[in-house]
This record gives structure tokens, sequence and C-alpha cells, in this order.
């Protein structure tokens, strides 16, 4: 949920296609294909993590926590495994495996801070924690961990035999912040700011001009923390309702090298925000950096842009320097995008989901024309290039606009803003243990939307897309395991 601003398919199978033993052979295709799979759980925003010691995903929904197992021949089984302390009636549930550690945590937004709880045995049992760190508040959470900064790692480092770092992030009116546990996600330290403060701006040119609205955080291999930021380096802008809002600026990761005492804010060149989705961020194996955003031009603080393209820029020095953004949309003819999601796996390997639509005009508002389908773009190169797909060829999966401005003083007053607010903020993505992408997305077409063009989105239902061929993010994964 943003308080910034104010807050039965059937399944189908691609065709048949020859199964590659693996995806390093040379009879790999260069394009990947997808299957639908539905959850059992219906909400906005939905998250996922991947658990390689029980070989499950877990997806969060709404006050649903399912556990997805897929046996040998693609078939899935599901069911919730939340228990009271994860399914507390509250907003913005989070889920987070740490594929290190096999702890996923469940986080429940409850009025400052939140409800959570995590498992080491994929939900059968559930251990309470605090839920956030003083001062890490107040909405938009998002909840990551990893290994620690070996260089600078705290002395309560490993001390109670949990090896990793967890970390809790949230923006509260135009800052956000992010809180570390040493103790396995039970206690967490307190908040520090990651943007947005004199302490940050005196480091870097962009950490006092970010929007107070981030994606989630999340850890590289070699312990360095990142907190995307969809706009940093823009002007201010006046009367906002919950936020101090910058308008303009461009796509940014706030980072952390010393296991988030400090925090450096790095924009991406050539990089624009159009004020709406979060962006995302993921590493490979060598700790190379993938930021995927929503890229477009606002024409001015109460207007939002009529075109955006999904971008993906790679940087192997902590966001210091960065590639020529690659677009990886409008080779397809897609003309808008919302819900930039990354993932990387193996040296070199990742993918980027996206909706996408090609259809143009101002999304955030009644009367757009849209329809959007889930897209999934692939590297195995590092990101010099990429093959996009369109994972759900035969099921729509919103019609019209996609609000995501909840309460803003842009269009407050505006009769024509769009009132579809079914999706909510984000989607997910992860890869299982044989680098299977997965996408965690809410179908907002259902019932009479499905096949008529003329009837608009009002739900979310959840589904995952399983990878079924093409390029696996794990050099060695195969399809026969």
């Amino acid at each position: 949920m943003r308080l910034r601003r104010a807050r039965l398919l059937p399944l189908f199978v691609l065709p048949a296609l020859a199964v590659p033993l693996a995806s390093g052979s040379a009879a790999a295709p260069q394009q990947a294909t997808y299957k639908l799979h539905a959850v059992g759980a219906s909400s906005g925003e939905p998250t996922i993590g991947w658990d390689p010691k029980a070989g499950v995903a877990l997806y969060q929904s709404g006050l649903k926590t399912m556990r997805m197992r897929w046996d040998a021949k693609g078939r899935l089984t599901s069911e919730n495994v939340a228990s009271d302390l994860t399914s507390q009636e509250t907003f913005d549930p989070i889920v987070f495996t740490d594929p290190q550690t096999h702890r996923t945590f469940v986080s429940q937004l409850y009025l400052a801070c939140s409800f959570l709880a995590f498992t080491d045995d994929a939900g059968e049992s559930w251990t309470p924690s605090e839920g956030c760190g003083p001062g890490a508040l107040l909405d938009h959470q998002t909840v990551g961990g990893g290994p620690y900064r070996r260089e600078a790692a705290p002395p309560t480092a490993g001390l109670t035999g949990y090896p990793n770092a967890v970390y809790y992030c949230a923006q509260s009116s135009y800052h956000g912040t992010c809180a570390r546990s040493d103790d396995g996600g039970l206690t967490f330290g307190p908040g520090v700011p990651a943007y947005n403060t004199p302490a940050n701006a005196s480091d870097d040119p962009y950490g006092g001009a970010c929007s107070a609205i981030h994606g989630h955080v999340r850890v590289a291999p070699d312990g360095v923390v990142y907190l995307p930021n969809k706009g940093c380096g823009g002007t201010p802008t006046a009367g906002n309702l919950t936020n101090s809002e910058f308008f303009g600026g461009g796509p940014a990761v706030s980072v952390s090298e010393d296991n988030g005492v400090t925090w450096t804010v790095r924009r991406v060149p050539g990089g624009h925000n159009p004020e709406e989705s979060d962006p995302s961020v993921s590493f490979d194996e060598d700790s190379t950096v993938y930021f995927g955003w929503q890229d477009g031009i606002a024409p001015s603080e109460t207007e939002y842009s009529k075109v955006s393209q999904a971008k993906i820029a790679v940087s192997r020095d902590h966001g210091r320097t960065w590639t020529k953004p690659y677009d990886v949309s409008s080779a397809l003819g897609l003309k808008n995008v919302m819900f930039p999601e990354v993932i990387a796996g193996d040296r070199g390997r990742a993918a980027f989901a996206f909706l996408g639509t090609k259809s143009v005009g101002d999304d955030q508002r009644r009367g757009f024309k849209g329809t959007w389908h889930l897209y999934v773009a692939t590297t195995t190169d590092g990101g010099k290039s990429w093959k996009t797909v369109d994972a759900t060829p035969h099921n729509v999966v919103q019609r019209g606009c996609i609000w995501m401005q909840g309460l803003s003083n842009k269009t407050l007053q505006d009769a024509e803003k769009c009132g579809q607010r079914n999706l909510l903020d984000f989607n997910d993505i992860t890869i299982d243990s044989q680098g299977r992408v997965l996408v965690a997305f809410a179908d907002g077409c259902v019932g009479r939307c499905e096949h008529d063009d003329t009837v608009g989105s009002s739900g979310a239902k959840g589904y995952v897309v399983r990878q079924t061929y093409g390029p696996l993010l794990r050099a060695k994964g195969s399809y026969r395991k």
C-alpha cells in the first residue's frame, strides 16, 4: 500500500517443444517459454521466494502464504501454510526467502511497524520477530537479507548462529530508512536513513532529492546492500499529501558497503523517472548488478508520461558506473510498461519481467484502452543482449488503466483519474534450484473481462508463470531435474 499517494482461467501450455538436457547445452534455445499456474490466493502485489532445501516456492498474497511444489511432470500442488503469526489483518504483505540459509520471512505492515515471523522448514512452524527496527517506519516496507560485507562485518555478526544479516526498510514522509538484524530477524537495530537526509546528501549529489517510495531491498553475494529508487536527482515539489516528493530525476540505487551503517545514492545516467512503478535490482554470482525500471518522462508535476519502456542497466562496480540502458520492450511494439522485476543467477544470466501494452496514452487516467500481458526478457551474456517474450500470450492480465498514485495531490481532484487500483504496487520474481524463472503476479482481468474488451479490470487473482523451456539462469541446470 502507498500511504504517500493515499492509499478460473484455464491453465495453458505453449506449443510443445523438445526439452533440452540443460540450459548450457548447444541445443538450448534462445527464447524462453512459460506455463501459467493458478496459486489459490487473490490479492494485489504478490511476492515469492524459493526455498532450495525444501524444493518449494513460498508465495505471499494478502493473508495467505502458499507453499508451491511442482512434480517431475510440472504439475503443481499448493497449500496455505500461513499461521496466526503471518496472517494478521494488515497492509503490505511481503515474503522473502534467503537462498543461502533457507529461512523465509513473512512481514505484514501494521501501524508504524510490522508483524514479522520466519520459518526454517518451509512453513511447518513459525517464529515471531519484533517486526522492525526503531525509527524504521512507516509504510511500503521491504525485507531482505544475505551475507555480511566481510571487511566491514560488525562484532555481532553470526554470534547467535545465524550467518547472514537481515534488513528491514520502510519509507516515512519524505525519506527511507533501513534497520539491520544480527540475530536472524528476531530483533533489529535502529533505522538508518538511506536517502533524503543531510548525511546522505553530503556524500553524493542525489542523496537528498529522491522519491520517498523505493523498491525491494536486496543483498548481493559480496554483502553489498541495494535499495532501488525510481527517481533521484529531481526537483522539489510542493503540497504533496504524505511525502515531500521530487519531480523528475532518474532511477538510482541507494548502496551500503558497510552492512547498512551508511548509504550512498548512485544514479543510472540516461534513465528517466515516469513517476509510476518501483524499480528492481538483482545480482549474479559475481555480484554484478542488474537494475531494471520503467523509463518515461512525465511532462510536468501534474501530468504523467504517455509512453514508457522497460529498461535495464548493468554495473560491475557497485553502481558507480553503468552500461547504457537497454530497452527490452519497444522491439515488441510495446508502448507502456509497469511493474519491473529483475532476478539473476549464474555469471551473466538474468531475467527481467514486466507488464506491457501496445497502447499509447496516460495509463493513470480513466479511458486508457490498454490490453496488458506479462513479458519476460532474458540475458545469458551479462546484459549485452536480451530476448523478450510474451509469457502470457493467451491470458490478458489487465484491461484499461493501472492506478499507481493512491492519494496523490497531482490528480486528487481529477474526475478522470484511473479507478482501477486492483493490482496495487508490484509483482515479484525468483528462480528455482535449476534456474527456472518464476514470476508471481496478480491477474486483474477476471470474469467477463477475459473475453470482453469493453469490460475493465477489478480482480487480483494470484498466478505464477514458470519457465518450461529456454536458457536457465543456472548454467548447469536441467529441465529433467
